[in-house]
């Protein structure tokens, strides 16, 4: 088991993460996008639109069928033991950091809060069938209270590690709610775009994805080399109170890669005990993931900040338990090759 802040690096390390990131320090790139690929006129379920329409199996709109943890468990191969196993050396993976709501459609109104629904998935050549990575209905929106202040889309990650030794597909098709009807509903960004290892250097890059009327949502991605699938499993225990309320947020750092990004997992208020949602996400081998938790009183901005940190490893899964002055959170990481 590793807690987080056990020694003075990692506790440095965690602080480094959290710092605020250069204005302009990163160029942003428009996306590969696949022409003749649209939801709304229904050409992005032709075969013979784009060849890769086929390769995608785009007309085929079910989840995709590999499930996280597949490999979770050690094997008779592990070598030397399975803590430390060089049978196993993870492989090339996409890991989004996130998405940005960079521009909002020119018809849109520029104030209060911003109602998103619809889906981004990956579609990657392990099982081309579509990977969530967003998926929200027209009655349960995301909700962005103010896009000028916070203008992030905070993701529990793919339903499963993206496969990245070859090129992988983006499809997305996301609205903007604003009547209950739906006859204003704006389109914010519909079709798919490409990406591949080819292009891609260790570091993190930012890549715009436009929209209809002028909207973009800006994705934040790297590729990792020899990573492993890391699945967590959040449970809140306990809230300090009063109030018996937390407006928690949760953000990832993988410590010790070329690439020391946040990635934003969780924003939201929570009332009550519960499971959070699932968080996939990719970690080279032989690296730290930390995991930041901020929270306080929902009437009230974060103020306090902790955090759990964890070795990646191959195979196996570990827990942590920490007692923060807004709550109790237990914290369940399984490691998993991905193929």
């Amino acid at each position: 088991m590793e807690g987080g802040g056990a020694t003075t690096e990692r506790k440095r390390k965690a602080e480094e993460a959290v710092k605020p990131e250069a204005e302009d320090e990163d160029i942003v790139k428009e996306i590969d996008v696949v022409e003749g690929s649209k939801h709304s006129d229904g050409s992005i379920y032709r075969a013979d639109a784009h060849p890769l329409h086929e390769l995608f199996h785009l007309a085929d709109t079910r989840e995709t069928r590999l499930k996280p943890m597949r490999l979770s468990n050690p094997t008779p191969n592990c070598h030397p033991c399975w803590t430390a196993c060089r049978q196993h050396l993870g492989c090339a993976m996409l890991q989004i950091f996130s998405l940005k709501l960079a521009k909002l459609p020119s018809t849109a109104s520029g104030h209060g809060p911003v109602h998103l629904y619809g889906f981004i998935a990956v579609r990657d050549l392990l099982d081309p069938l579509r990977n969530y990575v967003f998926n929200r209905s027209r009655d349960d929106p995301l909700v962005i209270p103010d896009h000028n202040s916070d203008p992030f889309i905070y993701l529990p990650g793919p339903k499963r590690g993206v496969y990245l030794q070859s090129r992988v597909l983006i499809e997305y098709d996301v609205r903007i709610k604003s009547t209950e009807e739906g006859e204003d509903d704006l389109p914010l960004i519909d079709g798919a775009a490409t990406v591949s290892e080819l292009a891609w250097t260790q570091a993190a890059l930012t890549s715009r994805i436009p929209g209809d009327l002028g909207a973009a949502v800006d994705l934040r991605r790297a590729l990792l080399r020899r990573a492993v699938e890391a699945t967590v499993e959040v449970r809140i225990t306990r809230l300090a109170g009063p109030p018996r309320v937390v407006d928690l947020e949760i953000t990832g750092c993988l410590a010790g890669e070329l690439v020391e990004e946040e990635i934003k997992l969780f924003r939201g208020v929570v009332r009550e005990p519960c499971a959070l949602e699932r968080f996939v996400i990719a970690a080279r081998s032989d690296s730290y993931l930390f995991l930041h938790f901020k929270g306080a009183g929902a009437a009230k901005p974060p103020e306090e900040f902790d955090w759990f940190a964890f070795r990646v490893t191959p195979h196996g899964c570990v827990s942590d338990r920490r007692k923060f002055a807004f709550a109790t959170a237990e914290v369940k990481v399984t490691w998993s090759s991905l193929c």
